[in-house]
Order: C-alpha cells, then structure tokens, then sequence
C-alpha cells in the first residue's frame, strides 16, 4: 500500500484554497468597482483636473520655451558670427538673446491688445451694424442685372440669394452679443493670466539652463535602460522634435507672411474691411490643406456682401495667393518636413479635428507625420529581413521593364 504524503498534500489544498480566494476576491472587487464606478470617475476626473491646474504653469512654460527656442538659437548664431568675443560669455549672451524674444512677443502682444483687437472689434461691429444695407444693396445690384438680361426675372434670384444667405446672416448678427460676452468673460479669467505670467517666467529658466535639463533628463534614460536603447530614444526624440519645430514654427511664419501679403492685397484691391480678410486667410492658413480654402469662403463672402464686383477680383485675388503659398512660399519655409502625401495630411486634419476640434487638425499633421515615419521603417525592416536575398518587388519590377510591353 502506496504511503500519502499528507504535507505534499496539504500544500497542494492550499494552493488551490488561495487560488480560490484569489478569484473570489478578484470578482468582489470588481462587482464593488461597477457599482461605484461614477464615484471613481468623478474621483479620476478631479484628480486629473487638479493636476492639469497645478501643472498649468509648467505646461504653459514649456510651450513658450519650446516656441521661443529656435528664435533664441537663431539671435545666438547671429551675435557669435558679429561678435566672436560674445562666446567667452554664454550666459550673458544666452540671457540677452531670450530678452529679446521676450521684448518682441510682449511687444506683439501690446500691439495686438492696443491696436489691433479694437481696430478689428471695431470692423467686425461696423459691418454687422450695416448688414441690413449691404443686403438691400446687394438684391438691388442683382435684380437690376438681371432685369437688363430679360430672359431671367431678378426677383426670382434675389429670392433664391435671400433664402442661402438668410442663416449666415443670422449668424454674423450675433456676433455684438458674442464679443460682448468674450471681452465680459475676460475678466473672470485671472487664473489664466496668472499661469501665463508663470509660465513666462519659467520658460525664462527653461531657455537659460537648457543644457542641464537635457544633461540630467539624458543621465535618467541611462540610467534605466542600456546604451543602445538610450542612444535610439535619444535619436527618436531628437526627429520627432525636428517634425514638430519645423511644422509649428514653419506653419506660423508662413501664415504671419500670407496674413500680411493679404493685407497689402485687399488694401490695393480697395476690399471691404481689409484687416478682417487679411485675418482670416492668415488664421486658417495654419490649418494644412483645408485652412486655405476654409478662409478663401468667409472672405468672399463678406466681400460679396459689400460689393459682388470687387468679390470677384479679391477670389481671384485669394486664388493667386494660395497658388504662390502652395507652390513657393510653403516649401520654402517648411522644406520637406512632413515627406507625407496629401492623402495622409486630410486623414489626420479630418481625424484631429474629430478628437481635438481645431487645435486637433493644427497638430494632427505633425503627429501623423511622426507615425508615418516610424511605421515606414518598421516595415521596411521587416520586410527587409524577409526578402533580404530574394526581393519580389524587385523581381517584379525587373520583369515589367523587360516585357516588350512596356
């Protein structure tokens, strides 16, 4: 008779004892997370939003600096070659580099705050004040255009004009309401102007000592992982932040440039309410591929609106503008950053809008860019290391350049 081992035993019983328990007190605690999961949402969500508000002013800070960065390099490179002597003094020539920035974005601000808002304030107001004119104007343009035709009754298309512009019209008569309840709200926004002037002067300290930052973060990635993980995040980071800098400062210098040559334009042009045009194209001219033609309708309508005949030399006008931004300026400025196609570039404004609204379809660009080009050599290695010494691309290739065909 074969003798039990009763401790072998026993420790098998308690193994699966505590699997049991292990199990029961798995779905205890799951049932006891469904019943109080809006409990636990709401706690995740204020926890979040604590955070976010904490964090705020760094968030801020790191965006200025991350913006002001390749302007200060730029003012450094430009100081070291007319005064080689400035490099013996770094910090101070690092400090009088950011204090320039600052003195042209704070100048910027002030001009936009003391010029530039009430002169648009005052545009937008104007034009809506006479919407009722510039619409009985434009029916009766129209009904005596088409009267001195003959085979079409004016009315009948006056009508039909009334009936497409009624809801835009309706639209742009809210607008006093909007911008009162815009410039009655910024006074209750003291929190966001208190985390701006922090991060202002926290992106002052991320500038100035840039390097130990980079210094420190880099001896962290050493630290918890080896040379050549490191070494391939740190080549990683350093293209991705390049997709980024590239687009963003890129995108915003171009748009500042377009905005400004569609000033001059509708100025020459003599266009109704040049500074709003010019605004609208500069402003949706930083949304890829969609922003030009997005600005291009609202141009021309409020143009339209004033005088039909002058609407139709500022479309031309906007036309040749996109034209020369397409093929001239935008790849002057921006070179080959992105390297995707346009099919890629609507799917990820048509995705980021979706996600992230406007500021979705800004940034949605650079972010398929970096995923794009990940994925690209992903494949490419796999597939490489599949077909390392029999290609059937190339295979292919080769056989459709012979055929008598082709």
């Amino acid at each position: 008779m074969r003798k039990i081992d009763f401790k072998k035993l026993d420790k098998t019983y308690l193994k699966i004892s505590l699997y049991i328990f292990a199990v029961a007190a798995a779905v205890i605690l799951f049932e006891k997370i469904i019943g109080h999961l809006p409990g636990l949402s709401n706690v995740f969500h204020k926890t979040l939003n604590a955070i976010l508000r904490l964090g705020s002013p760094f968030f801020i800070g790191y965006i200025i600096a991350y913006v002001m960065n390749p302007f200060m390099k730029f003012f450094e490179q430009i100081l070291v070659k007319l005064f080689p002597k400035t490099q013996k003094h770094r910090k101070l020539l690092r400090t009088g580099c950011i204090l320039v920035n600052y003195v042209i974005i704070i100048g910027g601000i002030c001009w936009i705050s003391i010029y530039l808002i009430p002169e648009l304030k005052d545009s937008v107001l104007s034009f809506v004040s006479q919407l009722s004119t510039y619409s009985d104007q434009l029916n009766t343009t129209i009904t005596n255009f088409f009267d001195r035709i003959g085979f079409i009754n004016g009315d009948d298309v006056t009508n039909i004009i009334n009936k497409v512009l009624a809801p835009i019209l309706g639209i742009f008569q809210n607008v006093p309401q909007l911008i009162s309840n815009i410039a009655s709200n910024l006074y209750s926004v003291g929190k966001i102007t208190v985390d701006i002037i922090m991060g202002i002067f926290i992106s002052f300290y991320m500038l100035y000592d840039k390097e130990n930052f980079k210094k420190h973060g880099c001896r962290i990635v050493y630290a918890l992982t080896n040379r050549r993980k490191a070494a391939q995040m740190f080549d990683n980071a350093q293209r991705i932040n390049l997709i980024f800098q590239n687009f963003i400062v890129g995108k915003a210098v171009d748009s500042l440039i377009i905005g400004i040559i569609a000033f001059i334009g509708f100025s020459l042009l003599n266009a109704p309410f040049p500074l709003i045009l010019s605004l609208i194209i500069g402003v949706s001219n930083m949304l890829p591929y969609f922003g030009p033609f997005i600005g291009a309708i609202p141009a021309a309508l409020i143009t339209f609106l004033v005088n039909p005949i002058t609407a139709l030399w500022v479309i031309l006008f906007i036309l040749a503008l996109q034209q020369f931004d397409g093929n001239f300026l935008g790849p002057k400025i921006l070179g080959n950053s992105l390297d995707i196609s346009p099919i890629w570039i609507i799917l990820a404004v048509v995705l980021g809008g979706a996600f992230m609204g406007p500021l979705g379809m800004f940034i949605g660009v650079p972010i398929m860019a970096t995923c794009k080009m990940f994925l690209s050599e992903y494949i490419n290695r796999k597939y490489q290391a599949k077909y390392a010494e029999d290609d059937p691309l190339a295979l292919k290739n080769e056989a459709h350049e012979s055929s008598p065909e082709a």
